[in-house]
């Protein structure tokens, strides 16, 4: 499994860096257009969508709304919105469970297609808005490699020290001490990032505030999608990724993190 894991991530990792720094906006809007796609069609098979015209109304859900969340409202406010009210169902829950009306709520296949058309409509709106400015490759970049810091810092520090629960009901092996090791692997890297300028106009306190709240946002959207998969019976989204599971498993943090960092950086008018 870890061979793998170190496969997989070898090959993906340069076609990544170079295609966020080197590639025009242009093309990487479509590039991750197919990301947003495949984690959709995962998505909605976790929901119960797999024949063809399940998916077709599925796909026909998230074109909309794409296009709805873009022309009628402002998606990095309604990304806000989005996330807190997610943050509150996740930190309600942590350790209680859902219950049976809130659950039967997700579990309804049109409402659970919306919301997951929603969630993956304003990351792709947001990544594509952040990379089209100046710094945004380069922040864009920054974002993704600080999730990813979070991720394997909370895994090591949470399995050498972790005892507290983080959330015991939705994902019994994440803990605080977990927690801890993410944010402190995590704003080594803010430092280093402001240190070679990629925080545009940002003092250094703003900076490592917004980046402490993405870090944070992104633990929660690691939990929302562990909640919906539980709500579901499902351990992961899929298996296109050999030792990782699926693309949705490998993005449900960047979904949250990547719309709140990028309404931070505009409205803090770094760039």
């Amino acid at each position: 499994m870890l061979k793998q894991r170190l496969l997989t991530a070898a090959i993906l990792i340069p076609l990544v860096v170079f295609s966020l720094l080197y590639l025009p906006t242009s093309i990487v809007q479509w590039l991750l257009a197919g990301v947003v796609v495949l984690a959709g069609w995962e998505w909605f098979s976790i929901i119960g969508y797999k024949e063809r015209q399940q998916r077709l109304f599925a796909f026909a859900a998230l074109t909309f709304i794409s296009v709805l969340t873009l022309m009628l409202i402002s998606f990095l406010q309604l990304s806000i919105i989005l996330w807190g009210v997610i943050l509150v169902l996740v930190v309600r829950y942590a350790h209680i469970g859902l219950p049976a009306k809130v659950e039967k709520i997700i579990m309804q296949p049109v409402l659970a297609v919306i919301l997951a058309s929603l969630v993956l409509a304003l990351f792709w709106h947001s990544a594509v808005l952040l990379h089209s400015t100046p710094l945004g490759a380069q922040q864009l970049l920054y974002i993704m490699v600080l999730v990813w810091l979070a991720d394997t810092g909370g895994y090591f520090a949470g399995k050498r020290w972790g005892k507290t629960k983080l959330a015991k009901s939705i994902s019994p092996n994440k803990t605080w001490e977990g927690v801890a090791g993410a944010v402190v692997l995590g704003l080594i890297w803010a430092f280093i990032a402001y240190a070679i300028q990629l925080s545009g106009s940002l003092s250094l306190i703003n900076w490592l505030l917004l980046s402490l709240i993405a870090l944070l946002i992104s633990i929660v959207g690691d939990l929302f999608e562990s909640l919906f998969k539980r709500a579901y019976n499902v351990k992961d989204s899929g298996n296109l990724l050999p030792g990782h599971g699926g693309i949705l498993d490998r993005i449900d943090s960047l979904l949250a993190a990547v719309p709140v960092f990028t309404a931070g950086i505009f409205w803090l008018g770094a760039n």
